[in-house]
């Protein structure tokens, strides 16, 4: 089991201390709070720290001459600092970076970004102290052999690996390497020796040639410069990544080149030529010295990617709030308009239509996040059944036509019975995510074909059109989740870069693929997903449910803590002509219910007192309240938190926000009930 690493939190206000814990909880490590530079200087005397959150506003010693400190004594020289501060000042944000601080926030800050920066820090320590251990394991273990050998003739090659080891493990933080490495081991195995590195190991390609005072120079070479046969046999190594051995007849010369290879490929080529001639022992421990400096490239590649992870979270989290605030933005000023009260009925209506399209887009961008979870983690539960995929196409057409997200498109349309068997709500999200895209990408006005057709053993759903297009630096990197860029088409024209994402996911989940083709920018773009085609009778896909009228006057209990959302529920109900009572916390709804008999209860689950989940418990334990329908309003929506709403007794299950025609569904249901009861 990993050991938690220590987080330590240095601020000299409590309650910020208590925030900044109950922040980082989730990680599961340990945190260690203290509430003085002082006092942090102590604890870093005896223990280390993965990462240090270093409030700049205390008394007697100030962030930055902690900071200064801590930055003096060696082994805390690369811990990294992020300042915590409630000032927004540059001056000080600057100063804060001179003392060797590697980030800065601003209180109060959101609680998932700093979990995020923080869990890149603690994986980053972890990964360093494993790799680390792991250098000083095989350090001191090639030392105890080189003890027990020092007799023997190996102990001179124990202790070049000994020193190697050394060499190595001070490089894993990116240092170059290959000169201290060559110089090491040359005299002892080599007459030349070097280290090629391949531009595949994520910098510039690389060569390291090192030739030993003794050997002399055979035929005139300028320094650093291989012999042919040896260039040849590295070249070899680097295609093939299998090692290659040379001899040179007239001179006796034995060359051989082995790959720097890891889990990502290989990362370059160690080649040495001697006229000695290589015994067994000597080519094991070559191919040690090889193994090991690969250890060290894969590492770096390691620590690569967990920087890039990071800078891809930052960047996602600022497009994130970028989005969030453009609607939030619309639905505030809305908002205004109809609280001044002197606005016209038809900017009235206006404002209404504004608050409940960008509402949808609120909701549309939660949907699309909790979906890529559920997808890219494998909890998405597929629903399989035998469907016309073009009657499918067909309704999901005239869907998007009837919402006017084609509004300004020419969209051509064309599909012909082909059977599949798949997710039908899955396979419309596929078909609508495509004609979205290709909306988003292409000018008004502009031209948008689906097609549906069979090929072979294969259904064929092709979305083309002739907007943006796109690069071909991007094709490759175009299903991707999050990836961003200056040519990414998500990030320039808006929205949160998954769409393209789920639509391939979606596909493999029911066994398909997704390609996507474009001549280049200004050229208009293809898409197509195939997946396996079904040769049976069609069946037909069930008519969606047809708008229902509001069902007649019913008394109902609104339980929410929320003082706007329990309002403008209260508002629709009265206006449909119920009854309704509400409550703002668990024990009073339960008395509410008592004293009221609703026929239908809405309950959020976050309630003061105790919560919706004992608040349906307790009803359903009292012989009064026993029938009345329980719906639980909530944020969540995983299968889990259905299960346990449904646990405890409630009837439904509605995720926020909820909407018109999630509550007239839910009034019909009650209503039928009632209807049913008293016949």
């Amino acid at each position: 089991m990993t050991r938690p690493v220590n987080i330590l939190v240095v601020d000299d206000l409590p309650t910020q201390r208590l925030t900044v814990e109950a922040a980082l909880a989730d990680l599961g490590e340990r945190i260690v709070s203290v509430g003085s530079g002082r006092d942090a200087l102590k604890f870093l005397l005896e223990h280390e720290a993965a990462v240090i959150l270093l409030d700049v506003n205390m008394p007697e010693m100030d962030g930055f001459e902690t900071a200064t400190l801590i930055r003096q004594r060696k082994r805390n020289e690369h811990t990294p600092i992020i300042f915590l501060t409630a000032n927004a000042d540059e001056v000080q944000a600057a100063r804060g970076y001179s003392v060797g601080a590697v980030d800065y926030l601003i209180c109060p800050f959101a609680p998932d970004v700093l979990r995020t920066k923080v869990g890149v820090f603690v994986a980053l320590s972890r990964a360093k102290d494993q790799v680390r251990r792991e250098a000083e394991q095989r350090v001191a273990l090639t030392r105890e052999q080189a003890a027990r050998a020092a007799a023997e003739e190996q102990s001179s090659r124990l202790r070049v690996l000994v020193e190697i080891g050394g060499v190595l493990t001070r490089a894993v933080d990116g240092s170059p390497f290959e000169k201290e490495l060559l110089a090491l081991f040359v005299p002892l195995l080599a007459d030349e020796a070097g280290i090629v590195l391949s531009a595949t190991d994520g910098s510039p390609g690389s060569s390291t040639w090192f030739r030993a005072g003794t050997g002399g120079d055979r035929s005139g070479r300028l320094p650093g410069v291989p012999p042919p046969e040896l260039a040849d046999a590295v070249s070899a190594v680097l295609s093939s990544g299998r090692i290659e051995r040379t001899r040179e007849s007239s001179g006796g010369v034995t060359g051989i080149a082995l790959p720097l290879s890891g889990r990502s490929g290989i990362y370059g080529a160690l080649g040495m030529c001697s006229v000695r001639h290589y015994s067994n022992a000597d080519l094991e421990l070559i191919e040690i010295i090889a193994s090991r400096a690969a250890s060290v490239l894969e590492t770096r590649r390691l620590y690569r990617e967990l920087q890039e992870r990071d800078r891809r979270k930052d960047e996602f989290l600022a497009m994130l709030s970028h989005e969030l605030r453009n609607p939030l933005g619309a639905i505030t000023s809305a908002a205004q308009v109809l609280q001044l009260g002197t606005a016209s009925t038809e900017k009235v209506e206006r404002a209404g239509s504004v608050i409940a399209r960008q509402s949808f887009q609120l909701s549309r961008m939660l949907d699309d996040l909790l979906e890529v979870s559920r997808v890219t983690t494998g909890r998405v539960q597929l629903t399989v059944e035998p469907f016309d995929l073009g009657e499918l196409a067909a309704k999901t057409v005239e869907a998007l036509r009837a919402s006017g997200r084609m509004n300004g498109h020419e969209l051509a349309f064309k599909a012909d019975p082909v059977m599949v068997e798949a997710d039908v709500a899955r396979t419309d999200q596929i078909i609508t995510n495509l004609l979205v895209n290709a909306a988003k990408y292409t000018d008004p006005g502009g031209r948008i074909t689906l097609r549906v057709k069979a090929e072979g053993s294969q259904a064929i759903i092709r979305v083309s059109d002739n907007g943006i297009g796109i690069s071909a630096e991007l094709l490759p990197r175009l299903f991707e989740v999050f990836v961003q860029g200056r040519q990414a088409l998500d990030r320039a024209q808006g929205g949160l870069g998954i769409g393209l994402a789920l639509v391939r996911k979606l596909a493999q989940l029911m066994g398909g693929t997704v390609d996507a083709r474009s001549p280049g920018p200004g050229q208009g773009s293809t898409f197509v997903v195939r997946l396996p085609r079904l040769i049976a009778s069609p069946v037909k896909l069930s008519e969606k449910a047809q708008p229902r009228n509001l069902p007649g006057a019913l008394r109902v209990l609104v339980v929410d803590d929320n003082a706007d959302a329990r309002e403008m529920l209260r508002t629709f109900l009265d206006l449909a002509g119920h009854q309704v009572h509400d409550a703002v916390s668990g024990p009073e709804a339960v008395e509410k219910a008592a004293t009221t008999l609703p026929d239908l209860a809405l309950v959020d689950l976050g309630l003061p007192g105790f919560d919706g989940l004992e608040v349906a418990r307790r009803l359903r334990a009292d012989e009064r309240t026993r029938g009345i329908l329980l719906f639980a309003m909530t944020g969540y929506g995983q299968p889990d938190d259905k299960r346990k709403t449904a646990e405890v007794g409630f009837d439904g299950h509605i995720v926020k926000p909820v909407t018109s025609e999630q509550l007239t569904e839910v009034l019909t249901i009650s209503a039928g009930r009632v209807a049913q009861a008293r016949s």
